[in-house]
């Protein structure tokens, strides 16, 4: 097995969006994962995948609200 490694080279105007939407990743990775945590503290009665889909309603009605 082996491993091919790329490089982007990329301007300081696309360093900046590729830094922004890493930032906007690691904020939503978080909510989703205290969302989950809170799930399980109140001990919400149901399978992972319901805990999911839970999540993902949670997501689309704050995503709705905001601009």
């Amino acid at each position: 097995m082996y491993a091919i490694k790329r490089e982007l080279k990329l301007n300081n105007k696309e360093r900046t969006l590729m830094a922004r939407h890493a930032g906007f990743k690691r904020l939503v990775y978080n909510y989703g994962l205290s969302i989950l945590q809170r799930i399980d503290y109140q001990e919400f009665p149901s399978s992972v995948y319901q805990k999911i889909c839970l999540i993902k309603r949670i997501f689309t009605n704050y995503t709705k609200k905001t601009t």
